[in-house]
């Protein structure tokens, strides 16, 4: 068996204030924090963001609307399910994030998702919302989880094999090159 070189983690919280009303401020904070930055003011209005958000059909949103979104769902839901997917020799594009998650069946089937590439290593993060306290030892998550890290390290994969070959073909020339020289 090889190594493993994606990572999905979640984090579930519960969309409750300590009095038990609803509310929406730590995942509004999150959806914040995934698009510029862990600083927890808002950017000022040149900060750029650190990538576009995307939603379950592959289809783009504005932090506005995503905002919106998460306000929405996170006062009318139990539970924020945060995620973080990550690979470890790749960047991968946001729509190649979206589609590991799409792989995974339909425990979440509505999300958002952002990406980032201005780090080491290639990483998204998404948001999801729903009723059930979502545990990572159960076998639907576990599922889920078992399906999102194989397409990551799937795609991860086609990458890492083209680069192969590119470095096969930079060697094969380079010993045409040195051959031709000494001949």
């Amino acid at each position: 068996m090889t190594e493993a070189t994606t990572i999905v983690r979640i984090e579930v919280i519960r969309n409750k204030t300590p009095t038990g009303r609803p509310s929406a401020t730590v995942a509004r904070k999150l959806a914040q924090s995934f698009a510029f930055g862990p600083d927890p003011q808002p950017p000022p209005a040149s900060t750029a963001q650190r990538g576009v958000w995307y939603g379950e059909s592959g289809e783009t949103f504005t932090h506005e609307t995503v905002l919106e979104w998460v306000t929405r769902e996170a006062k009318a839901k139990a539970f924020t399910y945060q995620f973080i997917l990550s690979v470890k020799y790749v960047h991968l594009s946001p729509e190649e994030y979206c589609q590991a998650i799409r792989a995974s069946g339909d425990l979440f089937p509505v999300w958002r998702l952002v990406a980032h590439q201005d780090t080491t290593y290639s990483h998204a993060h998404a948001l999801a919302f729903g009723d059930k306290e979502i545990h990572i030892k159960s076998a639907s998550f576990r599922e889920w989880w078992q399906k999102v890290r194989a397409e990551l390290e799937r795609l991860q994969g086609l990458y890492l094999t083209d680069e192969i070959i590119q470095q096969r073909a930079l060697a094969t020339q380079e010993e045409k090159r040195r051959r031709a020289g000494l001949r």
